[in-house]
């Protein structure tokens, strides 16, 4: 049965993947439905005003940390693209999407970067749920570790179905620490899964020390993680923004 979940109405008669593994290559949005384009087009929108105001339009903070992401699960949703099993040295970045101090509620941001075969792979988790609906939904928080972490919008897989991917405290405990710095030392399972279907453990996440250092820009629409490939309606609703973050006027100048 063809997949059939939130962004059903965003999905188009020509939704093939795209990027490096698919046809439509960085024109990402090539075939999209007009819905998903008019939508990204009013997220970009609002992206470049806020941008206006500072460097970061979302996450302008975070604290960076070494990390080594070990893809163990060679059955799972997901892990033949991921090139399951395989070790990868990655950045790890945890940010609040509205800057909110804490301990005010926020959506925590948890960002992996790392480069293989020749090119950049990036994988952007927000705090979500974890249940069949929930797991479509943004979750505020006060603390980062307080549940679980996923891409909201499915990858597209090898076979050409959904795919989408989690992150939780591996231990199934809840972490107390109010700041981005308390994911220093935590080991994250990674979890994979059909929009509808249960989660498989696909992984391990281990981070590391801070950096001190910021991630490059991330961007999942043009480097997706592996062979995944991304849905031309989640490109339309995505890029945009990701293109406005780079591209817009700041009041103020901050070459950082």
């Amino acid at each position: 049965m063809a997949y059939r979940g939130p962004y059903e109405l965003l999905l188009g008669p020509h939704d093939v993947p795209t990027g490096p593994f698919g046809g439509a290559g960085t024109g990402p949005v090539r075939g999209a439905p007009g819905a998903a384009r008019a939508a990204g087009a009013a997220l970009g929108a609002a992206t470049a005003v806020v941008r206006r105001w500072r460097r970061r339009p979302l996450h302008p903070a975070g604290s960076v940390f070494t990390g080594t992401l070990h893809l163990e699960a060679a059955a799972a949703p997901g892990a033949e693209a991921l090139g399951a099993p395989v070790t990868h040295s990655v950045a790890v970045r945890v940010s609040r999407a509205a800057g909110l101090p804490a301990p005010l509620p926020d959506v925590f941001g948890l960002a992996l970067h790392w480069t293989a075969g020749g090119r950049s792979q990036d994988l952007l988790l927000a705090a979500t749920g974890l249940g069949r609906v929930t797991r479509f939904l943004l979750a505020p928080r006060a603390r980062p570790l307080e549940g679980g972490f996923g891409t909201l919008m499915p990858f597209q897989d090898l076979d050409g179905r959904p795919v989408l991917l989690a992150a939780a405290v591996a231990d199934g405990r809840r972490r107390r620490g109010a700041t981005t710095t308390s994911l220093a030392g935590t080991e994250l399972v990674l979890l994979s899964a059909r929009p509808g279907g249960p989660w498989r453990r696909l992984g391990l996440l281990r981070c590391g020390r801070p950096t001190g250092v910021e991630t490059p820009r991330l961007d999942p629409v043009q480097n997706p993680p592996g062979a995944l490939s991304t849905y031309p309606w989640a490109a339309a609703l995505r890029a945009p923004a990701y293109r406005a973050a780079r591209t817009g006027r700041r009041r103020t100048d901050d070459s950082r």
